[in-house]
């Protein structure tokens, strides 16, 4: 539990004087360059506290003048900050609104351009997708976790269809990610932060471009295929990220 409560202690350090520097960034340009070096920055900062020892495979897919719709494996709330951390894009989430009434964070998650969804409110939830292609227009990669909620099993959840149907409407490819090791730090039902290593693993991006909504079941399957065999598959030497 001492692990736990000195990451609790550094995530409300760190937190409150960069969300500040975001929300000041933000009010002079909502997608000022400066803001996502501090974004990663704090996601590193939560890695360390936590003792993650994080690593990255496939990094060498991404193109980075190039905006995706990453989709991946949920199980831990530091499956964020692990994103963040790993992967070389500006990076925007959906997120569950009632993290944006959280005072500093939530204001400095608004300012910065992430994405409040209340999947229980229809309504909300359209305008949550519309602002979503916002972002993406904006310059921003967004993920999505398809399971719409952190795994308690090792095995995935089902997968729905919201992330896919964004993904042909911004007609930007899918990015596959698998995310090991997070279930063991810190899973669904416990308080107990584990130091231990994670993997960020990159799949094949998947063209969008000219499809239409008929074909999102076929990219969802062949999305969470990908993220099935990266599971699996034994990890290889890997560079830090």
């Amino acid at each position: 539990m001492l692990r736990t409560i000195w990451v609790a202690l550094v995530a409300v350090v760190a937190t409150i004087p960069l969300a500040t520097l975001v929300m000041v960034i933000a009010m002079i340009k909502s997608n000022a360059k400066m803001i996502d070096p501090i974004i990663r920055f704090w996601a590193r900062i939560l890695l360390r506290a936590a003792g993650i020892r994080l690593r990255a495979e496939g990094i060498e897919k991404i193109d980075r003048a190039q905006r995706y719709i990453l989709v991946g494996n949920h199980h831990s709330y530091f499956d964020i900050p692990c994103i963040l951390a790993a992967i070389p894009q500006p990076i925007r989430f959906m997120a569950k609104v009632s993290l944006f009434k959280i005072p500093i964070f939530g204001w400095g998650m608004s300012r910065a351009g992430f994405i409040p969804i209340d999947r229980k409110n229809r309504r909300t939830a359209v305008k949550s997708f519309d602002l979503a292609v916002e972002r993406i227009r904006k310059g921003n990669t967004v993920v999505v976790f398809p399971e719409e909620g952190r795994s308690r099993e090792r095995a995935m959840r089902p997968f729905q269809r919201g992330g896919f149907l964004l993904a042909l409407r911004s007609e930007l490819p899918i990015l596959p990610i698998a995310i090991l090791g997070t279930y063991e730090v810190f899973r669904v039902g416990t308080w107990r932060i584990t130091p231990g290593p994670v993997t960020i693993k990159v799949g094949e991006p998947i063209a969008t471009a000219g499809l239409t909504v008929r074909d999102k079941d076929r990219l969802l399957t062949e999305s969470r295929g990908q993220i099935e065999g990266m599971l699996s598959a034994s990890p290889r030497e890997s560079a830090p990220a």
